[in-house]
C-alpha cells in the first residue's frame, strides 16, 4: 500500500507544462556540469563521498523543492508531496573516468535520456560526482566534475546555478544547521515553505487585444488564420521516437573570454544576441537555399527580476524553481541568404539586442506564460503536435556565470572553474538547443543539443565548427573571417 505523503501545494501551470513533457517522455530533465577543484593536501585523509553527501544533505535542507515529490503526474492535477526523508543513495553516484570532455558528453546524453522513476515517494533530481582519479592532479589541485540533474517542473536552468552556488558554500565552509543523517538517510523537516508557482510571484497583465488574440491563434479555425509569408525550417517533424539526445560541446577558453565579451559590448550587444547572430550565419550556410525559406529562434528569460523581493525573503536572485518565459526571433529570406560578412554579423546581433531590451521593458504585461492556464489538457495538447512542423530552429538559452568561489570564506579552497549547462532532446521543442553558461572568471561553455534524427548530425557539426573557429578569432582579439 502507498505510504501517504503530505500534500505541499498543486503545480502550477507552468511547473505543469513541464511535468506532462516528463511523463509523457517528451523532455527529461535540466542539467548543469560544474568543474569543482580542491587542493589535493585539504582533503588528504578524508572520505570525499562523505564530503559531498555532508554538502549535499545541507542543500537539501536550505532548498526546500529538492525535498518533495510529485504526486499524480499524468494527471491534470498534479501536485507536490512533502517527503519525511530521502535516502541520498538513491540520489548520488560517483565515478572515475580519465576520458575527459569526450566521455563527459557521453555522460551526458545518458543523463539526458533518463527519466526520474518513482517521483511521488523520491524527488525528482539526481548527482553525479566524477572524478579523474588519485593519481590524476593539476598543479597540486584535485578536479571534480559534479553533474547536478534535475526535474524541470521543479528548477529552470538559472537554478541549477543557484544550487552549484550553495553546492560551493557548503563545501568551502559548513554551516552549522542541524542534519539528520543516517545510512545515508536525511531527515526532512516537517515543515517546509516551497517557492511559490512563477504565477503567483509574477503580477502578469494582460490586454483584450493579447488575450484574444492569442486564442484565436491557437483555437480559431485554420482557415480565418493569417497566412505566414515563410514557413520556418525546423528540422523534421514532431515525433516522440527515437528519444536520444545528442551534445557537442563548443568551449571559449577564460583567457579569451573577456576580449569576446568586450567586442560584445563595443557593438552594443551582448552574447545571446550574437550566438543567434553566428547561428544564423552558419545555418544559411548549410541549410539548401530550397528549404530555408525562414528560420525562427528563441530566447528564455529569467524572470526572476520582475519578481519582488519579498516572495523569498531575500534577493530575487535567489529564487529557487521555475521562473521563465520566452521571447522569439524570425528571419526572412532577406536576412538568411545573403554574403553573409563580419558586418552582417554584429548587425544582426544589435538588432537583435535591440528587440530583447524591447521585450524586457514590457514583461510582465502581454506575457505568453500568462496563457499557459487556459489549457486543460496538456497530455492532449503535447500528443496532438506530433507529425507536426516545430514552431522553432533553435533556441539559446544563457543562465549566466555561477560564482567562482564562496562568498563565506575569504581564503576559499574549493573554487568552481567552469559551468556546462545542457538540455537534452526537446520532442515538441527547437530543433536545435543552444545552452551557455560560465564560471566567474573561467571557460565559457556552449552545448548544441538535438534529437537524434530531427537534424543532420553534419549540420549541427558544421555550426559546432564554425562557433569554435570564430570564436577562437574573437579570443585571439582577430576580425570574424569566413571560408
Amino acid at each position: 500500500m502507498e505510504t501517504s505523503y503530505q500534500r505541499a501545494r498543486s503545480l502550477g501551470p507552468c511547473e505543469i507544462y513541464s511535468s506532462s513533457r516528463h511523463t509523457l517522455g517528451f523532455y527529461k530533465c535540466v542539467i548543469n556540469t560544474c568543474r569543482y577543484t580542491v587542493p589535493a593536501a585539504t582533503v588528504h585523509g578524508q572520505s570525499v563521498h562523505a564530503v559531498f553527501e555532508r554538502a549535499i544533505a545541507s542543500v537539501v535542507l536550505e532548498i526546500p523543492s529538492l525535498g518533495v515529490g510529485i504526486k499524480d503526474e499524468d494527471t491534470s492535477s498534479p501536485y507536490f508531496v512533502e517527503l519525511p526523508s530521502i535516502n541520498l543513495q538513491s540520489h548520488l553516484d560517483y565515478l572515475e573516468t580519465s576520458g575527459g570532455d569526450e566521455a563527459l558528453i557521453h555522460l551526458l546524453q545518458n543523463q539526458h535520456d533518463q527519466s526520474f522513476l518513482d517521483i511521488s515517494c523520491r524527488p525528482p533530481w539526481r548527482v553525479l560526482i566524477i572524478s579523474q582519479g588519485p593519481t590524476h592532479q593539476r598543479d597540486g589541485l584535485l578536479d571534480f566534475d559534479v553533474i547536478f540533474a534535475v526535474h524541470h517542473s521543479i528548477a529552470d536552468g538559472r537554478s541549477t546555478a543557484i544550487f552549484h552556488a550553495k553546492l560551493l558554500d557548503e563545501l568551502s565552509c559548513p554551516s552549522a544547521r542541524s542534519i539528520q543523517l543516517s545510512n545515508h538517510v536525511l531527515s526532512l523537516p516537517p515543515v517546509r515553505q516551497l517557492t511559490p508557482p512563477l504565477e503567483k510571484v509574477v503580477t502578469f497583465t494582460q490586454s483584450w487585444t493579447f488575450l484574444l488574440g492569442t486564442l484565436f491563434r491557437e483555437l480559431g479555425p485554420a482557415w480565418l488564420q493569417k497566412a505566414q509569408t515563410a514557413i520556418p525550417w525546423t528540422g523534421k517533424h514532431i515525433t516522440p521516437e527515437p528519444f536520444q539526445t545528442n551534445l557537442r560541446l563548443v568551449v571559449i577558453p577564460a583567457a579569451g573570454a573577456p576580449r569576446v565579451l568586450a567586442k560584445c559590448r563595443e557593438h552594443g550587444t551582448t552574447l545571446t544576441p550574437l550566438l543567434h547572430s553566428l547561428v544564423l550565419a552558419s545555418l544559411a550556410k548549410c541549410v539548401p537555399t530550397t528549404d530555408a525559406h525562414a528560420f525562427c529562434s528563441s530566447t528564455p528569460i529569467d524572470l526572476r527580476p520582475f519578481t519582488p523581493d519579498s516572495s523569498s525573503g531575500g534577493k530575487h536572485g535567489d529564487l529557487f524553481g521555475v521562473l521563465v518565459t520566452t521571447q522569439t526571433h524570425h528571419f526572412e529570406s532577406q536576412e538568411i541568404h545573403k554574403l553573409w560578412d563580419e558586418d552582417d554579423i554584429w548587425t544582426t546581433a544589435t538588432n537583435l539586442r535591440g528587440r530583447i531590451k524591447a521585450r524586457l521593458e514590457t514583461i510582465p504585461k502581454d506575457d505568453i506564460m500568462s496563457m499557459l492556464g487556459w489549457v486543460s489538457d496538456w497530455k492532449k495538447f503535447w500528443l496532438s503536435k506530433i507529425d507536426t512542423p516545430r514552431q522553432t530552429t533553435w533556441e539559446v538559452s544563457n543562465i549566466g556565470s555561477v560564482r567562482g568561489t564562496s562568498n563565506r570564506s575569504r581564503s576559499p579552497v574549493w573554487q568552481i572553474c567552469r559551468s556546462v549547462m545542457s538540455q537534452g532532446a526537446t520532442i515538441a521543442g527547437a530543433a536545435i538547443g543552444v545552452n551557455v553558461a560560465g564560471a566567474a572568471g573561467g571557460d565559457i561553455c556552449i552545448t548544441l543539443s538535438w534529437q537524434e534524427g530531427i537534424v543532420e548530425t553534419n549540420v549541427v557539426e558544421r555550426i559546432a565548427l564554425d562557433l569554435r573557429r570564430w570564436f577562437g578569432q574573437l579570443s585571439n582579439g582577430e576580425n570574424l573571417a569566413w571560408d
